[in-house]
């Protein structure tokens, strides 16, 4: 049993991974101004490594690439983080790249030496606009937890228990956290960052491959020339695409007219992939460079005043401005790309920023060619554009085809940069739509928004759309289209789509993630948490449960059975996605990221309960 040490400050944060890391960070930048030279011990939880956690962990393919470019993803604050703690800065991933390539013993030895050969030559060739794989992120996270921790002064100590946390229990001076090795810490404070909640109610079957992080699912026992339907188009898709196929001796070639070819190892199953939309997510566009953040003009214009008359009507006060900005941007780049299409550019641009006419109606004054109309409905569901009479494998195989020429067009595409500011909307609602920003009845017409928004920004890098129309046409893979269902029975799975009958395959891989939820979830912590009444979902204003663990909207607080603050544990992330809202981002340089202006105010709360435990008295600001 580990014992806080007399005269010290204890604070334990579980979980080790991206919001873990840093919220050990922001501990470390404010205790100084915090606790004084009091010592503070604390105690980082998780059975994987610090830094990386498990999600990001060494050991997986470097194919698995990740969401984000380079010069986008950071641990550090910045100039532009508006939190109240000291401001830390550090190399962003890209930079980093460049200097482990400089000096590649800081990189670290504690791996396998072909695997870090192997990273020491992607991080060589990383571009900021690169797409890196998870591989290269994870050694990036675990460096920056060793920074942070040899830089930490001398009075805080650091100690790392490769265990999970199974239960938190309140003491008379703070609280005791069990392992599931049977160790125990006392602490007088805990942060729980605990990601992406596992479920309880999801059902087994030796012929199905459940929902999971692509790294933990096993496909091993799929064979050659199995049939494998998958579930699900977003980025897991793609994942599972790349290991059926190149992780299995197969090769992507890219061609001289950019497409890509795709030369068989003869391992490989036969895929039917499909979804209830029945498209996959779009491709990226190609900028050439780190891609921008759009304006938003219109949008963020007004949220000052839409923030004032909270609850709102997502369909009615804030979806008309989204759509706004998306057709604002999409006939500037066509303008700009065809002057000839549009009869006055800056009357139709000044109309839709400034006017209240429906911008169907200003299109109408000023476009030359009704083909040249974006319609955002048609880009959600792009088979609207196809003969419903044709086959359906056909049908998306094309859609996914035209898409691909949109993404290669890049900031030259006005559909793209309609989509573009579309998807990015999701983080500049943050403040509209956080702790009950919305009347309960319009919740879910903001979670269909979600779904559309991913589907148009959470893609996948051009080259993974390239490959999957590769293996396409070499007949690997076959599109079920939408309304994809599919019946695990004795013999194997029963598949079958709205356009597409039924047929029995050998396997069937979830390449999805069901949401997180605190009340059916498989987190052990979680569990015993609310069991204890130490923590409770979030309710909608209307009484209806959420599946967000409920916090206090300052500080991350966890919130108790009866409603009051749970004094001296705090939460971060995704468990509170419906309340806090688009938790799955990890911080981004230059964005005053809302991650880590939430694992500064959690940090520094607890900070406060160490001190006030360990009898510090000391004259500070809030």
């Amino acid at each position: 049993m580990t014992v806080q040490d007399a005269g010290s400050a204890a604070i334990a944060v579980v979980g080790a991974s991206v919001r873990g890391t840093s919220v050990v960070e922001r501990l470390i930048a404010s205790a100084p101004e915090l606790l004084g030279e009091t010592r503070l011990i604390i105690h980082l939880i998780d059975p994987h490594p610090p830094g990386s956690g498990r999600i990001w962990r060494a050991g997986q393919s470097s194919r698995l690439i990740m969401n984000t470019v380079a010069a986008q993803s950071t641990l550090f604050t910045d100039e532009t983080v508006a939190c109240d703690g000291p401001l830390r800065p550090g190399p962003s991933l890209a930079e980093w790249c460049a200097m482990v390539t400089r000096d590649p013993s800081t990189i670290g030895t504690d791996v396998a030496a072909q695997e870090l050969a192997d990273v020491l030559a992607e991080a060589a060739g990383t571009r900021d606009w690169s797409s890196p794989s998870r591989l290269l992120y994870g050694y990036y996270l675990r460096w920056c937890f060793a920074r942070i921790v040899r830089d930490r002064p001398t009075n805080i100590d650091v100690r790392v228990h490769a265990a999970r946390a199974v239960e938190v229990s309140p003491t008379t001076s703070g609280f005791t956290v069990l392992l599931d090795d049977g160790g125990e810490v006392a602490v007088a404070a805990v942060v729980l960052a605990l990601g992406w909640l596992p479920r309880d109610d999801t059902p087994g079957h030796p012929r199905v491959v459940s929902p999971g992080n692509p790294i933990d699912q096993d496909l091993g026992p799929i064979g050659a020339g199995d049939s494998v339907a998958i579930r699900g188009l977003g980025m897991g898709f793609f994942d599972t695409l790349s290991q059926l196929t190149e992780q299995r001796g197969g090769r992507f070639v890219p061609t001289a007219d950019g497409s890509h070819r795709y030369e068989a190892s003869g391992r490989e199953p036969r895929l039917i992939a499909g979804s209830s939309r029945g498209v996959p997510y779009r491709a990226k566009p190609q900028f050439g460079a780190v891609p921008f953040f759009p304006e938003q003009r219109i949008l963020r214009a007004a949220i000052d005043e839409l923030r004032g008359r909270r609850p709102l009507d997502f369909n009615l006060d804030i979806l008309p401005l989204i759509e706004r900005d998306a057709a604002f941007d999409y006939y500037a780049t066509l303008g700009r790309v065809s002057p000839a299409s549009v009869r006055d550019l800056d009357g139709l641009l000044r109309g839709i920023r400034e006017s209240r006419r429906p911008v169907d109606e200003l299109v109408d004054a000023h476009l030359r060619e009704g083909s040249d109309r974006l319609s955002l409905d048609a880009a959600a569901r792009p088979l609207t554009e196809e003969d419903p009479a044709a086959p359906i494998d056909e049908a998306v195989a094309r859609a996914v085809r035209r898409d691909i020429a949109e993404a290669e067009r890049g900031a030259a595409s006005p559909l793209k940069m309609a989509l573009h500011s579309y998807a990015a909307a999701r983080s500049a609602l943050i403040p509209l739509v956080e702790f009950g920003g919305l009347d309960p009845a319009s919740f879910a017409d903001y979670r269909r928004f979600l779904a559309v928004a991913a589907s148009f920004g959470s893609g996948p890098p051009l080259r993974r759309a390239r490959d999957l129309v590769a293996a396409h046409d070499a007949g690997l893979v076959r599109f079920a289209g939408p309304g994809f269902a599919a019946r695990p029975n004795d013999d194997g799975i029963g598949v079958g789509a709205d356009r597409m009958a039924e047929i029995e395959t050998d396997w069937l891989v979830e390449a999805w993630l069901p949401a997180p939820t605190a009340v059916r979830t498989g987190e052990p912590l979680v569990t015993a948490l609310v069991a204890a009444g130490l923590a409770r979902p979030w309710r909608f204003p209307d009484g209806r449960p959420s599946d967000a663990l409920d916090i206090v909207p300052a500080n991350g607080g966890l919130v108790s059975v009866d409603g009051s603050p749970t004094p001296g544990i705090f939460s971060v992330g995704v468990p509170h996605e419906d309340i806090r809202v688009f938790t799955i981002i990890a911080p981004v340089p230059g964005t005053n990221s809302s991650v880590l202006r939430e694992t500064d105010a959690a940090a520094r709360a607890a900070l406060r309960v160490a001190a006030a435990a360990a009898n510090v008295e000391r004259s500070v600001s809030p």
